[in-house]
């Protein structure tokens, strides 16, 4: 009965998780692994794939949520740029009169 249970344990739901039967079937067909041969996997074998698997789910997971993070991180500050605007200043212009005063009076200054 014990032996049942550990068997239990191996077992993958692939409707509950996809991801997992995807990353057990492409690593079983990188190594070039049958049928036949699966059937002849050790359980120490079995339990090493699926913890290769779930930390490879846990990586996965965590890149996504990093991603999803960064993401919320952008739109927050795109929106706080958007809520407060810095006031832009610009220079001050000189009126064509202005100018025309400044370069009457260099002249009168080196005259």
């Amino acid at each position: 009965m014990a032996e049942e249970n550990e068997k239990k344990e191996f077992q993958i739901n692939t409707e509950v998780d996809p991801l997992t039967s995807l990353l057990v079937s492409d690593i079983l067909n990188k190594n070039n692994i049958t049928d036949d041969q699966k059937a002849n996997i050790s359980d120490d074998q079995r339990r090493m794939i699926l913890k290769l698997v779930e930390d490879l789910q846990k990586k996965a997971d965590d890149f996504v949520q990093q991603q999803q993070e960064k993401k919320r991180q952008a739109e927050a500050a795109k929106h706080v740029e958007e809520v407060a605007p810095e006031p832009q200043v610009r220079p001050k212009r000189n009126s064509l009169r202005d100018r025309i005063q400044q370069r009457r009076d260099a002249q009168r200054n080196n005259d």
